[in-house]
């Protein structure tokens, strides 16, 4: 199998080293022609046109990690070309992009993902087998608090940048959109759009989920809570393997009292979620399974996404 990835910044580093382990990187294209060459040249690859890619029947897909605003229409060319396509997150920038993409995915008969890449994180993993399994009852609750000191993005504010995380997560857990949003946000120094936000997500089963991402924030803490009547499960991704997962029984009674119960942290196997992404990823290509992460989870993403960015533009 010969993939190509097409950008190559920080993070598409880590995806052409992760490529390259696996065996699968047939060549890197970045709109800086000398890191393409130099990438090349280290990979010992082929330094092929962006066009090239496109056209050449011995590679069969392409992960895009360029900048966001580039997704859709490179994604668009290849699967024109009968490529599979791997898109990381943000999938688009427009509901009608995102739409545009799966329909046509959908026409081509191929395989296109996102790379939500805390659904292959295993610590979720185990979140969600545990509360499908019950333990902690009836799903109250999510809590998402992403924040950190991190870069100003000149191209995505902080709702695609952060939050498309959450939002996919909550999406994995409640299999349903939300029937009602609401959201507010700061603004300092991104010129795109917000720099923090909250936005709280209301489902027809009354459960509610609040999301807060910042990248102002001069302390950093990602965690992920879901609250059931049995208690909560509590993933904090800043934490050892050890302390990555746990439970915590704790829960208020009718009466408002509470009960205060041991914390029970949940053994995990340390994964990098990157790695199963991109394995996820050449699974699909090799039996043509639907992905995780699939083109009509992204729309469903999107559709949120939207709706909070509209929300945010109206206050």
């Amino acid at each position: 199998m010969n993939i190509a990835l097409i950008g190559c910044g920080d993070w598409g580093k880590n995806i052409a080293r992760n490529l390259h382990q696996i065996g699968v990187l047939a060549c890197i294209y970045d709109a800086n022609q000398n890191l393409s060459k130099k990438l090349n040249q280290d990979f010992k690859l082929h330094n092929y046109t962006i066009n090239d890619i496109f056209k050449n029947e011995n590679i069969q897909a392409l992960v895009i990690a360029s900048t966001a605003k580039t997704h859709k229409d490179i994604a668009e060319e290849a699967l024109q070309n009968n490529k599979d396509v791997l898109i990381e997150k943000p999938f688009c920038l427009s509901l009608t992009d995102a739409t545009t993409l799966s329909k046509l995915a959908i026409k081509k008969n191929k395989v296109l993902m996102v790379g939500h890449l805390l659904n292959y994180h295993n610590a979720f993993i185990k979140m969600k087998d545990l509360i499908r399994e019950g333990k902690i009852g009836e799903t109250k609750n999510i809590r998402a608090h992403r924040l950190a000191l991190g870069a100003i993005r000149s191209h995505e504010s902080v709702l695609y940048d952060l939050a498309v995380h959450d939002v996919s997560m909550i999406l994995a857990i409640m299999q349903e959109l939300p029937i009602k949003i609401n959201a507010h946000s700061i603004h300092h120094n991104s010129n795109i759009g917000p720099d923090a936000i909250n936005v709280k997500l209301t489902f027809k089963t009354g459960a509610t989920a609040l999301i807060s991402c910042d990248w102002m924030c001069p302390y950093k803490e990602h965690k992920f809570s879901a609250i059931g009547s049995k208690g909560s499960l509590i993933f904090d991704d800043t934490q050892s393997w050890s302390k990555k997962l746990h439970y915590n029984p704790s829960n208020i009674n009718l009466d408002n009292s509470i009960n205060i119960l041991p914390i029970e942290n949940i053994i995990l196997k340390k994964n990098e979620p990157l790695r199963n992404e991109l394995e996820e990823f050449i699974s699909c290509i090799q039996t043509r399974k639907k992905p995780l992460t699939d083109h009509q989870e992204a729309v469903n993403v999107q559709y949120v996404m939207q709706i909070i960015e509209e929300k945010l533009q109206r206050n």
